[in-house]
This record gives C-alpha cells, structure tokens and sequence, in this order.
C-alpha cells in the first residue's frame, strides 16, 4: 500500500453548482446539440501498477483483445466510481475488481486509486491521467465471517472473488462506504482502506444498481431493481447502521437498461446515468437525466445523450491521443459508446465528467479488437 497520508478530503460542496446546472431547461440538452465535450483523457488499458501478478485464471491466450495477460502486476482500469481528490484536477477512482468472471478474479486486487487528469481542451492539455497513489481495500480486523481468498495473509486484502463493488461514497469523517453487488452488500472503510464493520446485508430487495450519500451526510441512498424496469431507493443511517423502507423509485426508460452511476445532490434530486448493457455501434441507450423524487415515480429530465454529443473544437481526434484503426465515435459528432459507464460528477457550475468502466481486457467499446482504454471526458451542458 501507498502512504496512506495522501488519503483525500471530504468534498461534499459541489452538490450546489450541480444543482444550478441540471436544473436548467433541458429543451436545448434533448435535442442533444447543447451537450459537448470539452475535456478529455485517456488512461490506456495496458496501465499496470505494483503489486501480484493478476490473471492468472484467465485464460491462457497469451493476450486478450490485445493485452497480454495474465498481467504482470495490477492493472489500472475497471473504474466502478469516482469522488473528488484533495488536489485540483486529482480524483479518487474505486476498481470493481472483476474480469469476466468471479471466479477469475481472485488475484484482482480492490482498490481506490488515486490519479490526476490532464484534460485535453480546445486550449490545449495532453489528454495524459498520472496515477499518483492507491489503497488496497482490506479485512484484517477479520471482520468478515466467511472465507475470502486471501484468508491466510496477514493484511487479508480484498479480490473481485469477495466482493464486487459497484459505487463509493466518502462521508464526513472521511472514511468511505462502498456498495457491492455479490451480497448485495454495505461495505465501510477507514480512510486507509481497513474494513471497519462487518458487511451490512441489503437484503433481498433485488439487485444493486448505484448508491449515494445525501449531501449533509446524513444518510446512504441505495438503488436496487425491484422488477421489471422499476428501481426502488432506500436510505441506509450510516450512524445507526439502519436501512429503512422505500423513499423514493426510479422507472427506466425500457427494462433492459441499468443504472450506471447515482450522484445524489439535494434529498429529492440526482443525477442519474442510465444505459444499456450494448457497446460499440451497438449501444443506442446511454443518458444524462436530472431525477426528481418529489414524484413517484420520479420526473426524469435528460440533460445529455452520450451517443450524441457534439465536439467543435475536435478534441476526440486530437494528436495526442492514439486511438486504434478501427475507432468507432470519433469526430464531430463524439459518442461514448461504452457497455459499461461508471459514474458522473461535477466539475463546475455547467459541466461533468463521466468516465467509462473497461472491464480491462475484455470491454470493446470504442473498437471491436482493441481493449478500450479507461476514458475520462468532461462534457459542457449548456
């Protein structure tokens, strides 16, 4: 593990800005000519930092979609959420730890990692993300009660064949809850990464689709589908350890589609990413809404179409990014064809970043044949 003083502050302000922006009308946003992209970088999927060998189980081609594997040590990709950092332009990434399987997972390590963007704009930037530092998410207060597959190491750090996380909020003591899907479960971390409750079960409310933290902290919302195309949100007490009934509920657009990320920013209203599970010229569903629960279910107001965002200054095909041959969504009119997209959050007043979840190697969104790359990009709403 990193030095754990660089471990970042809690950072729950942005919720006003996102409120300013995603408030607005959405007439111009619908029509998909007002969202553009303005920023983005690209960490490249062959991205490895220290620790074991992982892949193992994969297997044995020798590379998958043009990554060798297994890979030599930790990749860098599978970004399941993302939270502010303490420094401009620094954010905190949490890997879900999963590659195609459960059971090929057990030396993929969980991680919160964090990097800092270099962000290509119409001004200038080199696209470039720098890993900076990371955690590994472990048990060894032995907290957990069944068997995890590092059992017999003294740190017991966590795989994707224990858990796999699907989102990540920090409260104000800084330390973080993680939202995980093999339970579903509640998972709780100090800021180093030390499990420091047994997991809290959701029960059997149905599959887990995002979580998010109220903005004054004061409690957990957790999305589970209830059936059909219908999610349920119930508020967990983080202080009392309590989750309660149904608050609110959320009707997808069509039953196929999920939640790809959840940002609460008022009790009533989030940002809601909703997508389909397609990729590459497949994907036709992946949507920006402002929901409001005031309504049940809630009032949806799409702010970007992420297969239709519009990019005057050319940034997608900028020189300084080297995207493969075959590149599908590339130019003036960019898309974010991804099958998977992890998480959005503000960066001001009238823009978000959103970055996709590779499922390092195998995610091919932005080529058939080349592993995508972990892609950052920030889009201008209005």
């Amino acid at each position: 593990m990193c030095n754990a003083s660089r471990v970042v502050r809690v950072v729950l302000c942005l919720n006003c800005l996102l409120c300013l922006v995603l408030a607005a009308p959405a007439g111009a946003a619908a029509q998909g000519s007002a969202a553009a992209l303005v920023g983005r970088a690209i960490l490249p999927a062959e991205t490895l930092a220290d620790g074991p060998k992982a892949g193992q189980s994969l297997p044995k081609t020798g590379s998958v979609n043009g990554i060798h594997v297994p890979f030599d040590s930790q990749p860098v990709g599978s970004i399941a959420a993302m939270l502010p950092g303490e420094y401009e332009n620094t954010w905190v990434l949490l890997t879900s730890g999963v590659f195609d399987s459960r059971q090929n997972s057990g030396d993929y390590l969980l991680r919160l990692y964090t990097v800092e963007l270099s962000l290509r704009g119409a001004s200038g930037g080199d696209g470039s993300v720098s890993v900076l530092d990371w955690r590994n998410l472990a048990d060894p207060a032995k907290k957990i009660k069944q068997e995890i597959k590092n059992k017999d190491s003294k740190a017991r750090e966590l795989t994707g064949a224990d858990f796999y996380p699907r989102a990540l909020a920090r409260a104000k003591d800084g330390t973080y809850w993680v939202a995980e899907a093999y339970g579903p479960s509640l998972l709780h971390f100090s800021k180093d990464g030390r499990l420091m409750d047994a997991p809290f079960a959701l029960g059997g409310a149905g599959a887990l689709q995002g979580m998010s933290i109220l903005p004054d902290g004061s409690a957990l919302v957790v999305a589970q589908r209830a059936s059909g195309d219908m999610i349920t949100l119930r508020a967990f007490d983080p202080g009392k350890r309590e989750l309660g009934g149904q608050v609110a509920a959320y009707k997808l657009d069509n039953p196929g589609n999920t939640l790809g990320g959840l940002t609460m920013i008022g009790d009533q209203q989030a940002v809601v990413i909703e997508q389909d599970t397609q990729q590459n010229n497949k994907a036709q569903f992946k949507r920006v809404f402002l929901a409001d629960f005031s309504a049940n279910p809630a009032q949806k107001t799409l702010r970007a179409d992420l297969l239709n965002l519009s990019d005057p200054n050319r940034i997608s095909t900028a020189d300084v990014f080297q995207p493969p041959a075959n590149a599908f969504g590339l130019g003036q009119v960019f898309k974010f064809p991804y099958g998977d997209i992890g998480a959005a959050y503000p960066l001001n007043e009238h823009s978000l970043i959103v970055v996709n979840n590779n499922h390092v190697p195998f995610g091919l969104g932005r080529s058939n044949s080349q592993a995508d790359d972990t892609d950052f990009i920030v889009i201008e709403l209005s």
